[in-house]
């Protein structure tokens, strides 16, 4: 159970750690190698969820972006997912190993840089050498395989809720489920990102952690807004000409790397003052046995004396 004051002090504390150890600069550098990455892992995702299904479900799913992410960004994804699904569906479901391990190896430079982020906060030296590319892709090729399971799931569920009598309400439950399917998959993400990223042992934060769950909320509010502003105010192809739907998607790249490791910065905070209080809380019960055993010593010597009187 988190008490307010711990949410308080951990709060508190996570806002220093983020100014502290310049993590604004990290996500910037996570952002670059987002944009790098993010169009590799979408045609490595769309090649092995065709492998078993139709990869059409993956674009299906990732129409849930358009509300979160600025427009001009996300025909950027658009153009991207339509020129891969209109390859030769034997091409596309049975793509080559060599060319999903190329995707995959340009999706993990994107993970081993929020990777370096993570043990920067834990205060953890990164892991060299082969090691850390083997994990860095691990976890690439994991948080891959949690997006195809639950769009699997998303695709089976329709014929699941056909035998149910929902009747009106079985479109209304269709589009709540591709939203827990999308809120799923940013939870799943995160807590593997969370427990194996930074080269830490033992103490590990849990599949669904407090850092977690805020920061999906803040990515939400903060993707809409930033939606909002950049199709109201925001005036990137006036400035940046052709770029500015990059720019725009580095940008909501940025806040988002940002609030992920702001929300590593939260757990590591909680995890120090629930430690902290309970070594606090032993070190009083042993002050206070240590208090009691002095008291029934003297008692004991009192009594002693008391006899010896008599």
């Amino acid at each position: 159970m988190i008490t307010r004051t711990l949410w308080w002090r951990a709060t508190r504390d996570a806002i220093r750690e983020v100014d502290g150890k310049d993590l604004s600069l990290i996500a910037a550098g996570c952002a670059f190698f987002g944009l790098v990455g993010i169009f590799p892992a979408i045609a490595a995702l769309i090649a092995i969820f065709g492998l078993v299904a139709d990869p059409v479900v993956v674009r299906n799913e990732l129409e849930l972006l358009q509300g979160v992410i600025p427009p001009d960004a996300y025909e950027l994804f658009e153009a991207q997912i339509e020129s891969l699904l209109a390859a030769r569906t034997d091409q596309l479901g049975w793509a080559s190993a060599l060319s999903i391990m190329v995707a995959l190896w340009s999706a993990r430079g994107a993970v081993a840089s929020m990777m370096s982020g993570l043990n920067a906060i834990h205060g953890t030296s990164p892991r060299g050498g082969l090691r850390s590319v083997l994990v860095a892709l691990a976890v690439t090729v994991s948080l891959i395989g949690v997006a195809v399971c639950t769009m699997l799931i998303v695709l089976v569920m329709p014929v699941l809720l056909a035998f149910l009598p929902l009747g009106p309400v079985t479109a209304w439950a269709l589009e709540g489920l591709r939203w827990l399917a999308a809120m799923f998959i940013l939870l799943a993400g995160l807590g593997i990102l969370y427990r194996f990223g930074p080269n830490a042992r033992g103490d590990r934060p849990g599949w669904i952690s407090p850092g977690a769950v805020i920061v999906v909320i803040c990515w939400l509010v903060a993707s809409i807004g930033f939606t909002i502003y950049v199709s109201n105010f925001g005036r990137y192809n006036e400035v940046y000409g052709s770029l500015g739907a990059v720019i725009a998607l580095l940008m909501w790249l940025y806040i988002s790397a940002l609030l992920v490791l702001a929300g590593a910065a939260l757990n590591a905070a909680i995890r120090r003052l629930r430690r902290a209080e309970k070594a606090e809380k032993l070190h009083r019960e042993r002050l206070t046995r240590d208090a009691e055993a002095d008291r029934q010593a003297a008692d004991a010597v009192a009594q002693g004396g008391a006899t010896a009187g008599s």
